[in-house]
């Protein structure tokens, strides 16, 4: 009986997986081609102007667009601390007396990654300020970060295929039985 249901429960995957589509082959999407002469840039950081005095300007909010108010910043280079403040009213905050370089501001479990220039060096594209949606910037892999609706559907395609194995192993038993009978004199 354990063979059979081993066996059933093979067959059952394998249906399955023919039946419900590849969610991962058919999200992704084919790359953008580059335009010609220019090379893709894969891992972009937004690169940041800083104003006078080397100061960092950013803003916090939630996913609405909403700023929110008194949320503790704090500021890493190199994985060290160098600098905490608290958002304004307006969502803002700021970190004074920096120099050019890598850094990463964070408010709660969101964290971005900034390239900081001087006014005179920062290219055309850098932004005058750095800004945190909450839930957004760096939340991957964090608790409660997983899809409700995928646990239910691996919840449902492992009940589908626990039920469909026992459905197949009572089928083969009835249908031994059924060639026992009719292999009676």
């Amino acid at each position: 009986m354990g063979f059979r249901f081993v066996k059933g429960a093979a067959a059952c995957l394998a249906t399955i997986g023919m039946m419900v589509p590849q969610a991962r082959i058919l999200a992704d999407a084919p790359p953008p081609k580059p335009e010609a002469g220019k090379t893709p840039q894969i891992n972009h950081i937004p690169d940041l102007i800083l104003t006078e005095g080397g100061t960092m300007t950013g803003r916090v909010c939630d996913k609405s667009g909403k700023v929110i108010e008194g949320t503790k910043v704090v500021l890493k280079q190199d994985n060290k601390v160098i600098g905490t403040t608290m958002t304004n009213k307006d969502g803002v905050y700021s970190f004074k007396n920096l120099k050019g370089g890598i850094y990463s501001p964070s408010a709660g479990n969101t964290e971005g990654v900034f390239r900081a220039w001087s006014e005179k060096t920062a290219p055309p594209s850098a932004k005058g300020h750095a800004l945190l949606v909450m839930g957004e910037n760096g939340a991957r892999g964090q608790f409660g970060s997983v899809d409700p609706t995928l646990i239910l559907l691996t919840a449902g395609v492992i009940a589908g295929v626990t039920v469909g194995a026992l459905a197949l192993s009572k089928i083969n038993q009835v249908s031994d039985q059924v060639n026992n009978i009719n292999a009676s004199p």
